[in-house]
């Protein structure tokens, strides 16, 4: 793959966590966040490894590198800022962080939660996501 025709994406995590994923083994429904049950990648690798010094006090990180093609084939659902922050904030209100979902394979924002900074989130949300991940068209690199 030319860096042209494939996204890298980022997911900081746990060792033994970047263990099961690099073994395809990404489960949607496990994970919550400011936008509501999913797996998160981020489009930043300094982003995923603070994520993981903050909550795991490690910098593990997994890469998730796929085609293009790949990606633009998925219902995505994208949001500007105003419209995650305001998505966050129902979420919160109603305390569906680890249970809400777009009805979507994905959606696509930037990260609104925690210190000003640019950088987008992808939230796969959908069984067919999820088995998209897992699959040989992902590489899975613990970086």
């Amino acid at each position: 793959m030319s860096a042209k025709d494939y996204l890298s994406t980022f997911h900081g995590t746990s060792e033994s966590i970047a263990h099961d994923l690099r073994d395809a083994k990404v489960d949607v429904t496990v994970g919550g966040g400011e936008l509501g049950q999913g797996f998160y990648l981020g489009t930043a690798l300094h982003v995923a490894k603070a994520w993981a010094k903050q909550r795991h006090d490690c910098e593990t990180v997994v890469e998730f590198r796929f085609s293009e093609d790949h990606f633009w084939t998925f219902d995505i659902h994208t949001l500007d800022r105003a419209a995650a922050i305001e998505a966050r904030s129902d979420i919160r209100a109603f305390e569906r962080q680890r249970t809400f979902n777009f009805g979507k394979d994905m959606v696509w924002s930037p990260i609104v939660g925690g210190p000003l900074l640019y950088c987008d989130q992808h939230k796969w949300e959908s069984a067919g996501g999820e088995n998209f991940l897992n699959s040989s068209d992902v590489l899975r690199v613990k970086r």
